[in-house]
């Protein structure tokens, strides 16, 4: 096996890699995909939490059963394909109750969620799942021992949401934050959106928060990580829309700091105006 993953990184099998990054938080890797995906299984005393499953590429459930015993629920941060290609694999599913999501749901089946899913671009197929839980932003997930707490993060895309751990000072970022190229050039993304997740979260936030992304990149060895970032990570992308709002430059790109950088589309700026 080349060696492509940090200290403390293990592999699974050839595809999925491995780490501990809290106490009953496994970062689930996908270091060969890429767009190198990174998923959390976060365990309590009674149930644990699947929070993206990939891309579907390989099936992670055997990683899953592997790392516990527990019943499973499989929440997706969002619907873009990279991130609900495993949710078929699973018999009990959490989806964010927001109603851009409502309108796909029929006759108590989830059906591809249109440009929320995106999988045509990389010749990936929905299928249609049944929802256990309809969970709203705020509502508390109880694992027993363990709380997380879903937070609205629009900006990426509309229904994006996050995971709060408060008691271990965590957070589970997904696509709102993570290294490398953050994505507002696709369909649904909205630099106001964006804005305005950040203003209501950093609140929250301390210096030692531990903020966990759903896409990592190599180091300059080569080797991969599970994506880590701080709260000012957050801050360096809020201070970047404030200084593009302020200036009235409409770029593609915009840099945010030494790790991150912000693509941007033309509809991104389109709600924008006079909206913070």
């Amino acid at each position: 096996m080349p060696n492509m993953l940090a200290d403390g990184v293990r592999w699974f099998d050839d595809w999925f890699a491995l780490r501990e990054v809290a106490p009953g938080i496994h970062a689930i890797g996908e270091p060969r995909f890429h767009q190198v995906n990174w998923n959390y299984l976060v365990l309590g005393e009674e149930r644990a939490l699947l929070f993206d499953t990939g891309p579907g590429v390989r099936d992670i459930t055997p990683v899953v059963r592997a790392l516990t015993g527990l019943s499973v629920t499989a929440m997706p941060s969002h619907m873009h394909f990279d991130h609900t290609g495993n949710l078929h694999r699973f018999t009990d599913i959490a989806v964010a109750d927001v109603p851009v999501l409502r309108g796909f749901d029929r006759d108590g089946l989830l059906q591809e969620p249109g440009n929320l899913y995106l999988g045509h671009y990389e010749g990936m197929r929905w299928t249609p799942v049944r929802v256990s839980h309809w969970w709203p932003p705020g509502h508390v997930i109880n694992l027993g021992g363990r709380k997380l707490e879903i937070i609205a993060t629009p900006g990426h895309a509309p229904d994006h949401v996050a995971l709060w751990d408060a008691a271990h000072d965590v957070l589970l970022a997904a696509d709102f934050l993570y290294l490398g190229a953050l994505y507002a050039q696709v369909p649904g993304s909205n630099l106001a959106d964006y804005a305005g997740s950040c203003k209501a979260l950093l609140p929250r936030l301390t210096a030692a928060t531990r903020i966990f992304g759903a896409h990592g990149q190599a180091d300059e060895e080569g080797r991969h990580d599970a994506p880590q970032l701080a709260k000012q990570d957050a801050e360096d992308l809020l201070n970047t829309l404030n200084v593009l709002k302020k200036s009235g430059d409409e770029p593609a790109r915009a840099e945010i700091n030494g790790r991150m950088h912000l693509l941007i589309g033309a509809h991104a700026y389109e709600a924008w105006h006079g909206a913070f």
